[in-house]
């Protein structure tokens, strides 16, 4: 006997549902049961990524406005090294977010966490040292340029990549003004 072809779309139809619904609830519980060994894996990676930038013996989250995040770092007797923030700009393709790490207003490091978004092999080169290590020693006062700097808080742009070196500065630039947000707390 033949079915109808409304009773197999039907059928077809509540099948693939079904699917989705089982898959949507496998991924979603799979993430539940894991969520405090991937928040685990997701705070050493960033600490790994603090401590590049400052040696600390431990790191104390700060609350931020925003989506900002701030971190204080420590050593083995409670002294502040510096601070680290994670801030976020609109590049050319999306938002890059950056770690900097600020010691008495002045920055001394910074990593581009996510630029994957920008360009690849022009906007994606703000990730790499040459462009990264130009920051450091530098204030709010900084600037991006497209030649070689002139003063000491200019940065040489990533060439081809003017909005990508445009929005890590941004974001540096944010974290500085974070930083005298939590001086003036603590003061």
């Amino acid at each position: 006997m033949k079915r109808s072809s409304s009773k197999v779309i039907f059928t077809d139809a509540l099948c693939l549902f079904i699917i989705c619904l089982v898959i949507t609830f496998a991924v979603a519980g799979t993430r539940a049961v894991f969520k405090d060994r991937i928040a685990k894996q997701e705070w050493e990676q960033t600490q790994s990524v603090m401590s590049q930038l400052i040696k600390a013996d431990d790191f104390q989250e700060i609350k931020m406005a925003g989506e900002n995040q701030g971190y204080q770092a420590l050593d083995a007797t409670g002294k502040t090294l510096g601070y680290l923030f994670v801030t976020k700009t609109y590049g050319y393709g999306s938002d890059v977010s950056v770690m900097s790490a600020v010691k008495d207003g002045k920055v001394v490091g910074v990593n581009v966490l996510d630029a994957s978004n920008e360009t690849p092999g022009l906007g994606q080169n703000v990730t790499k040292k040459e462009f990264v290590n130009q920051f450091s020693g530098l204030n709010e006062s900084l600037e991006i340029v497209k030649n070689e700097p002139s003063s000491k808080n200019q940065v040489e742009a990533v060439t081809g990549a003017t909005k990508s070196s445009k929005a890590v500065a941004a974001s540096v630039k944010e974290a500085l003004a974070l930083f005298e947000q939590v001086a003036k707390t603590e003061k």
